[in-house]
């Protein structure tokens, strides 16, 4: 049995793969060290052309089985697996094994493709495989052409072959040609025993209909002479077009010009300019029926092939008789043949150059995830690079429009700041992507900034933070944290006492301006007394009593301040520096010590887990790899001048 070799990195310890024995023994390996178990078949922004071979049930995921399955599928195909790690410009030669069926099959397709030996990319094959588009074999391997898949000079015969005989899905197969030309032939003799007579087959036809009325008109006569209670006259619940051909009741004849039926009076009236009379007697019927009846038992005769026959013009009869084009249609099918079964083997070539360019990379993304670290660092599951608040922000995943919070709340346990973009684009659907901050500090990110997104085919896209999820980045930001936030609550305590003060100060002025502009115009002063109760001004007592805990709180503040000062006189300066600097410590260190535990328990796992990724292990986020993805503006070595405004100016 093969023995794995293991490698540890951030914080994670997974299986590695340095050969082809490692990639070759992959089912031997217990699947609790795999870090991925499945996965979605595609992710949004990126075009990954093995996932479909791997996705053999077509679900929409790829699991654990089906890559083992398909490295299976490579065993009797592939020469060795340490080709996978050898540099893909195409398939050779080498790549294939010769003692075995499979491979040996795959090596003579590979020498039709590229007789000169020289590299075969997949779109090579696949120029090959148009070669055999016109060819289809059903699921009984049965093989037949596609008539819209032939050359132009074919296409209109084939079509014409295919309308008589073919079936439903517009394909042809060996054994319709012949049973064309058999059908086409009847079709001839049909044609020549066709009745002759002062009648057409049309005008017989289109005179079905009136036949059958002068019938029910001939009957009702004979029953009325027998029940005079037969009614002959219209119904008006029923269309006029049902009503009988015509109300006289002589059962001997019938008038093709008076008293017929509106609806069938156009009829009547050219079926007499033929007889020649307007009155149709009885004996007259019947010998014109007797006249009309062989066009009809000839038309019944002809099989439903000879109803398409009908629709062929001239020229359509001058192209299927032409037999140059039966010749070159006999020659596509027997080729169709022929060639039918290199169907499979072009599918199973186009199989293995997208797992023999792209097995490795997508093992080294679901075995383990070692593409994720430097040097490579490109793992599958990103989709571009976002730019904004002066960073690169490199990890971003691809996110369901309006799923931010559904989202966000599967990766909260990842311990990362989740910043959740809404991409927009012109001629293009919005997108939504979330971007993970790993360096430098939350900064700016909040709802609404707008950035730059440029996914992996180098589009640009507008990016505006529609969601984030707040957490401390670095051990920078967390060292200071405590004194901004000393400082922000100082700043609003002094805002909060010079703002009541203000507002105190303004009442008393304002109620004092309104007296005196009173006063002055003669107006007494219990107007006033309403903005006097809005704004009470402090009593004597009050204010007594503030001034005296002012003076207490600054005696307490100076007899603190000259003690400090006596001390940094009469102490060393090493002293006072390690005093400050110990004061500094204590207070943020407490706080450097949680973000860097929060900071070192950082997971990749959570947010891929939420993108639909099955993670079978921790994938830990370090602070060296918190730099590489999350990159900073660094001015160090820069040259710096003065602002070019700033020497005109004289500044």
């Amino acid at each position: 049995m093969h023995r794995h070799a293991f490698f540890h990195t951030a914080r994670t310890t997974q299986v590695a793969l340095t050969c082809g024995a490692d990639i070759e023994h992959l089912a031997d390996l217990d699947r609790t060290y795999w870090a991925i178990l499945s996965r979605p078949t595609y992710i949004e922004g990126r075009a990954e052309t093995l996932a479909s071979d791997l996705d053999t049930n077509e679900d929409g995921r790829i699991r654990m089985p089906e890559v083992l399955a398909a490295i299976e599928w490579l065993k009797p195909r592939i020469a060795s697996f340490d080709r996978l790690f050898l540099p893909y410009e195409g398939l050779v030669k080498e790549d294939f094994r010769d003692d075995t069926p499979e491979g040996k099959a795959l090596s003579d397709l590979l020498a039709k493709v590229a007789p000169d030996n020289k590299p075969v990319t997949t779109k090579a094959i696949w120029d090959y495989h148009s070669k055999f588009f016109f060819i289809d074999v059903d699921i009984d391997g049965d093989v037949s052409i596609r008539v819209d898949a032939l050359d132009s000079h074919l296409e209109r015969y084939a079509e014409l072959v295919w309308k008589v005989v073919g079936p439903a899905n517009r394909t042809l197969a060996e054994e319709h040609l012949p049973l064309f030309y058999d059908l086409l032939n009847q079709w001839k003799q049909w044609q020549a025993n066709k009745p002759k007579g002062r009648f057409t087959l049309e005008d017989v036809q289109s005179r079905w209909p009136l036949r059958k009325k002068i019938d029910d008109y001939f009957k009702l006569c004979d029953e009325r002479s027998y029940d005079v209670a037969t009614p002959l006259g219209h119904d008006p619940s029923k269309p006029l077009k049902d009503a009988p051909i015509s109300l006289a009741g002589d059962a001997t004849q019938l008038s093709l010009t008076e008293g017929v039926n509106p609806e069938w009076a156009n009829q009547t009236a050219e079926l007499a300019k033929i007889l020649g009379s307007t009155t149709l007697t009885r004996d007259l019927w019947e010998s014109l029926k007797r006249e009309w009846d062989p066009y009809d038992v000839w038309w019944n005769t002809a099989p439903i092939e000879f109803y398409t026959f009908s629709s062929f013009e001239e020229a359509d009869f001058a192209l299927v008789e032409d037999p140059t084009q039966r010749a070159a249609l006999e020659a596509v099918l027997r080729r169709a043949k022929a060639e039918a079964p290199l169907l499979d083997v072009i599918d199973e070539l186009k199989r293995f150059a997208a797992l023999r360019g792209g097995l490795l990379r997508f093992l080294r993304n679901f075995v383990n995830v070692s593409d994720l670290y430097p040097p490579v660092a490109d793992p599958l599951f990103l989709c571009g690079k976002l730019f904004m608040d002066g960073r690169i922000a490199s990890l971003c995943f691809p996110v369901a429009n309006g799923g931010e919070k559904a989202h966000a709340a599967l990766a909260a346990p990842a311990r990362c700041c989740l910043v959740y973009c809404t991409l927009e684009r012109k001629h293009e659907p919005s997108r939504t992507i979330l971007a993970v901050f790993t360096a430098g500090t939350v900064g700016a990110l909040t709802v609404g900034k707008r950035g730059l997104f440029v996914d992996l085919n180098g589009n640009d896209w507008e990016a505006t933070v529609s969601h984030v999820a707040i957490t401390t980045i670095s051990l920078w930001e967390a060292f200071f944290a405590p004194w901004r936030k000393i400082g922000e609550v100082c700043s609003e305590t002094v805002q909060k006492l010079i703002g009541g003060r203000g507002d105190t100060a303004t009442a008393v002025v304002t109620a004092a301006a309104v007296t005196k502009t009173q006063a002055a115009a003669g107006t007494p002063t219990t107007a006033a007394a309403p903005a006097a109760k809005a704004t009470p001004p402090a009593s004597n007592a009050s204010q007594m009593a503030s001034v005296a805990t002012l003076g207490i709180s600054l005696s307490f503040l100076a007899s603190a301040a000259a003690a400090i000062a006596s001390a940094v006189t009469h102490a060393p300066l090493w002293k006072t520096g390690s005093v400050v600097l110990g004061i500094i410590l204590v207070v943020s260190i407490p706080s450097v010590i949680l973000a860097w535990i929060r900071l070192r328990n950082r997971d990749l796992a959570p947010i891929l887990n939420a993108s639909g990724w099955a993670v079978n292990r921790s994938i830990g986020l370090t602070p060296r790899l918190g730099r590489f993805f999350t990159q900073r503006a660094n001015y160090l070595g820069r040259r710096f001048v003065r602002r070019p405004n700033a020497r005109k100016q004289g500044v």
